[in-house]
């Protein structure tokens, strides 16, 4: 055991605890708030999935923020200031619900949760990709889904049986989550990079200078749009779906997210070891299809133990892809430009995961009576995704392309 610690530097243990703590505390509510909407507020899907698009639209925005402030300030103080606003419009979102439950401020506060939010993930990732080698990098993110998804396996229980005390204090609850992991990062966390204060600010014209000497960077990132706005519906379409359509408790969403993350928990390190033989496109195409796989099989769901089957077909999905997607972006990244990278990588995941909840509730507005065309539609953007991958191949170094292949340098 002291050997398999000794294997990582102690801040991607530090990171590893933050993410079980603000996992925890973000899946005790992000599952249940389409249903809060919903079912207490009485706001149809559509518009709830207007409200989740320009939520993570502000989200793509904060990533690409967060990923040049982390070059140019450093990787720990971004993540410091994340978490602790974080827990700031968590007590805001509480307070709100208590006394008004008005919708379009309650929206307006979940926009700015996820901007703040959003700003923590491009220093973290660029945080592991700075002291983990190469070799070790796909198991080092696999640990911090892990992190992760223990927190997903709490959070959801947690607050299925805690809703009855009201939404404001699942909320309350999240604030403390998120304070507890900046205090961490304060305590526990020393800085990785070196700042670049004399780094010039991102420009169209950095952009242009992607498009012309990273090309399987942005067509990588670009395919991942696909992919992340099927896992959005997870949050969002799935949860609703779920309660609305099979008849599941808010106690019972509980347990089917707590599937998703015992799941993760078992299989995500044996599994990464596991894909280290393949290239990177190859499993990030295979675990889209997966992906498609499992949200298809949602349509035949039609008791607690038939999403739990789903769910398990979905959160392999998620193992797969996840941490390979990132081991494939920090290998494409330049060693001094890391925080950008993972920020633009950021920019277009968001953008698929903002446009995940509307497209689905699109879908679900139009199709709830016919699953097998609601399901096979989020199907067909995971099928897209893993064509985009495999085409990837024939462009991309097959260095770059394995675990432990060489970063791109600045």
């Amino acid at each position: 055991m002291n050997n398999y610690l000794a294997q990582f530097d102690r801040r991607v243990w530090a990171l590893f605890v933050g993410r079980i703590i603000s996992a925890t505390g973000f899946s005790i509510v992000i599952p249940f708030l389409s249903i809060y909407f919903y079912q207490t507020l009485g706001i149809p899907m559509t518009t709830i999935g207007a409200v989740f698009l320009v939520s993570t639209g502000f989200g793509a925005l904060g990533q690409i923020i967060g990923g040049e402030v982390a070059d140019r300030f450093g990787r720990r103080n971004i993540m410091i200031l994340a978490m602790s606003t974080r827990a700031l419009v968590f007590v805001g979102i509480s307070a709100v619900i208590f006394y008004t439950n008005d919708f379009l401020f309650i929206a307006a506060l979940v926009v700015c949760s996820s901007f703040v939010g959003s700003l923590f993930e491009p220093a973290s990732n660029a945080m592991v990709a700075d002291v983990v080698v190469p070799s070790k990098r796909l198991e080092a993110y696999g640990l911090l889904r892990i992190g992760q998804n223990l927190g997903w396996t709490l959070g959801p229980l947690l607050g299925g049986l805690l809703a009855i005390w009201g939404y404001s204090t699942l909320y309350l609850l999240t604030a403390i989550c998120s304070a507890t992991v900046a205090v961490i990062i304060f305590l526990f966390v020393k800085e990785s990079s070196r700042r670049d204060l004399g780094r010039k600010r991102l420009s169209l014209l950095d952009f242009k200078q992607l498009r012309e000497h990273a090309l399987p960077f942005l067509l990588f990132s670009f395919f991942s749009i696909f992919l992340w706005l099927v896992m959005a519906q997870m949050s969002s379409v799935y949860s609703v779906y779920s309660t609305e359509e099979v008849g599941m408790t808010l106690t019972e969403i509980g347990y089917l997210y707590a599937v998703n993350g015992i799941i993760v928990v078992i299989a995500q390190l044996p599994l990464a070891r596991y894909i280290v033989r393949f290239r990177m496109t190859t499993v990030t195409a295979v675990g889209a299809l997966v992906y498609a796989v499992g949200y298809f099989s949602v349509a035949f769901a039609t008791d607690f133990w038939m999403l739990a089957g789903s769910m398990v077909v979905i959160t392999l999905g998620e193992i797969i892809t996840s941490p390979s997607s990132m081991n494939l972006v920090a290998n494409l990244s330049p060693d001094n430009e890391r925080g950008r990278y993972m920020g633009i990588f950021g920019l277009f995941t968001s953008t698929g995961w903002s446009l995940g909840p509307f497209v689905g509730g699109i879908l679900y507005d139009a199709f709830r009576m016919e699953p097998f065309l609601l399901w096979g539609g989020v199907a067909i953007f995971a099928i897209l995704s893993a064509i985009g991958y495999f085409s990837l191949r024939a462009i991309l170094s097959e260095q770059s392309d394995r675990v432990g292949g060489r970063t791109a340098k600045g």
